[in-house]
């Protein structure tokens, strides 16, 4: 190695020893202060360290730190608040990344983390929440190990417990709390004689909340379920809660036996005539299974909804235990129906009539005439030839004729007439008619209906159909009978709520309108009528289609006198032609909405409400809806006090 290799090298190992000695100074640092002003030292760690502190006026006096070995800045910073915590302040981050030290009082008030993964002598908040032991047992636990400016709450609700303390002191109490909250439950299960297992968990359970602070509860924290098909009860909590609820069940039990032959059981969702022929069929099984003492019998009292049983014990648990069973809050199903039709009818016509006749002592006549085409030539003509003076019935028959032909003509009419000095008549008549008729239906039938019984809806009109005429003897007395029709949107459902949420709908569905008259001349009507029966299944909330028609009709007419009308160019002279086309197309949906509770049905209630509530409010020039002001006085009458009037003696 030459010379000038040998001091490149020694140079380079002097410069990396002066660089990397202050980053050794900066990660490593031994720590020795010996009544040191509080602020000094303050100011040393955020140097090594970089936080930011912010200090309390109050926050003074000396320390003493001694280390012999060389601290990172993390130890160096853990030092630090210990060192604050021996003389009574506190380090509490703050949301900007500062550090406030305020005195040990004011930092366990102040806004600290929660749950939070500090460390070491800083104040945190822990929620802990209890699964198996309750709050106010583990407060009795957890309060003597709390910090002398720490803090611990226990909420009943939620079985939780707020704990304020160091950092550290809060990892120990969390491990204390972990060991503590275990479940050490038992199940027992007691089988009852004389008391229902629902009559009896309602006994208890209302114990239980008529039940006062500082009494001893813990029979109470005992978890209770009813087993309808055995008639006994689920016991769920510690040993000696258990038991001691055992021996209570088993008291009121005992004390219950009943030597009465009749009960009286009111019936809150069931109807009570629907469930006696079920009863007396389980009386027949039970007089045949078992010897009874006497026939049993069941009754309905109808202004009531009562059941009325006589038979002996075991037989009256037994049909109480059906009628439970039977007698239930059955969910109900809203169906709302959409029915969607657009049709399109486009009609052209185009006619010419022609008229040539004699004048006096002459009877040629030529001419085309149409049904089709409005006004009449003929009773043009007719009208034209009578003498204005002459107010005979035939020329005022003439004039009607010729007035009704020009008020029924319809699109462009165009025409010519006169009578030469020979006294001939001619005429000529052109009618060209276009229409183009468009129509959007569309109809939402709703109805709520309970489960397995069928609703029907019906919005429209009843017209009048003649089903017979008759005469009496020699043409006399003669009468008419005629039936009432139902004509408009009709919904009749059968909702069968099945496994799953699924709905089976047996519906029939039915859209009727009055077409006319069957013609001009006759009083009988033509309806229109769409109509699906069938039986579907739907999810809850789903729409489905149901089915529906698309329909196209297509229909020329020709009219003209033969053999002329076919003639070239002038053949449409003798012949009026007319086109239609017609298109339909029609789709019927539904949407099943299961209703299972109070609230669900206050939902959709609320819902409906406030969509008609709007739209009233839209609609009207003043902004105010006749629906909200009708239900505020509704709400009014309901809520008004009832006067009683006082008995004597009172």
């Amino acid at each position: 190695m030459t010379q000038f290799a040998k001091n490149a090298l020694a140079a380079l190992c002097v410069l990396s020893v002066l660089v990397l000695a202050p980053m050794a100074r900066a990660q490593d640092q031994v720590v020795n202060f010996n009544q040191a002003e509080i602020q000094a030292v303050i100011d040393d760690v955020s140097a090594v360290t970089g936080y930011t502190f912010i200090v309390d006026p109050n926050v003074r006096g000396r320390v003493t730190i001694t280390s012999q070995a060389p601290l990172t800045s993390d130890q160096y910073f853990q030092v630090f608040l210990s060192t604050m915590r021996v003389h009574g302040y506190t380090v509490v981050p703050t949301a900007s990344g500062a550090y406030q030290i305020v005195p040990d009082q004011a930092g366990a008030r102040s806004a600290n983390p929660v749950n939070s993964n500090l460390r070491g002598d800083q104040y945190v908040t822990a929620v802990v929440r209890l699964n198996h032991v309750a709050s106010r047992d583990a407060l009795a636990v957890v309060r003597p190990l709390i910090g002398a400016q720490g803090s611990v709450n226990a909420t009943e609700t939620g079985n939780v417990l707020v704990m304020v303390d160091y950092a550290e002191n809060i990892a120990r109490l969390r491990q204390v709390i972990r060991d503590l909250d275990r479940d050490t439950s038992v199940v027992e299960m007691v089988e009852l004689t004389n008391v229902s297992a629902g009559d009896m968990t309602r006994i208890l359970q209302q114990m239980r909340t008529s039940s006062t602070a500082g009494e001893d509860e813990t029979i109470f924290n005992v978890a209770i379920a009813p087993i309808p098909a055995s008639n006994t009860v689920l016991l769920r909590g510690n040993r000696d809660a258990v038991d001691r609820m055992i021996a209570l069940v088993r008291r009121v039990d005992s004390v219950s036996q009943s030597n009465r032959s009749f009960r009286v059981i009111y019936l809150s969702h069931a109807d009570g005539e629907h469930l006696l022929p079920i009863l007396q069929q389980v009386v027949d099984t039970l007089v045949a299974g078992e010897g009874t003492t006497r026939a049993p019998s069941v009754s309905h009292h109808a202004p009531t909804n009562a059941l009325v049983i006589n038979a002996d014990p075991d037989v009256q648990r037994q049909l109480e235990l059906v009628i439970r069973q039977l007698d239930i809050r059955r969910p109900q199903v809203l169906v709302e129906g959409i029915i969607v039709e657009m049709s399109d009818s486009t009609a052209r016509e185009l006619g010419v009539q022609m008229l040539l006749a004699g004048g006096e002592g002459d009877t040629p006549l030529a001419m085309t005439r149409f049904s089709s085409n409005n006004p009449d030539l003929l009773a043009l003509t007719g009208a034209a030839t009578s003498p204005g003076d002459d107010d005979s019935d035939l020329n005022v028959s003439l004039r009607d004729a010729a007035i009704n032909s020009l008020l029924g003509a319809s699109g462009g009419t165009l025409g010519f007439g006169g009578q030469n000095g020979s006294g001939n008549l001619f005429g000529l008549v052109l009618n060209a008619v276009e229409s183009d008729v468009n129509s959007n239906v569309l109809a939402t039938p709703s109805i709520m209906a309970l489960d397995n019984e069928e609703a029907y809806f019906l919005s429209g009109q009843e017209i009048p159909v003649t089903t017979g005429e008759a005469l009496g003897s020699n043409n006399t007395n003669p009468f008419r009978t005629v039936d009432r029709e139902e004509v408009g949107v009709k919904l009749t459902v059968l909702p069968q709520i099945t496994e799953g949420n699924t709905v089976r709908l047996h519906i029939v569905q039915e859209v009727s309108s009055v077409a006319g008259a069957v013609n001009a001349g006759s009083s009988d009507l033509i309806t229109n009528k769409r109509e699906i029966s069938t039986t579907v299944l739907a999810d809850n909330g789903e729409i489905i289609v149901l089915g529906g028609l698309i329909q196209q009709e297509d229909e020329i007419s020709e009219d003209g006198v033969p053999g002329l009308r076919r003639l070239p160019g002038v053949g449409r002279l003798f012949r009026s032609e007319g086109s239609t086309t017609r298109r339909t197309n029609l789709m019927v949906f539904i949407r099943p909405t299961i209703i299972r509770s109070e609230a669900d049905m206050q939902a959709l209630t609320d819902n409906r409400y406030d969509f008609i509530r709007n739209e009233q409010i839209a609609g009207s020039p003043n902004g105010t809806s006749s629906l909200e002001s009708i239900v505020e006085m509704m709400l009014v009458e309901m809520d008004a006090p009832v006067a009683t009037a006082e008995t004597p003696g009172d």
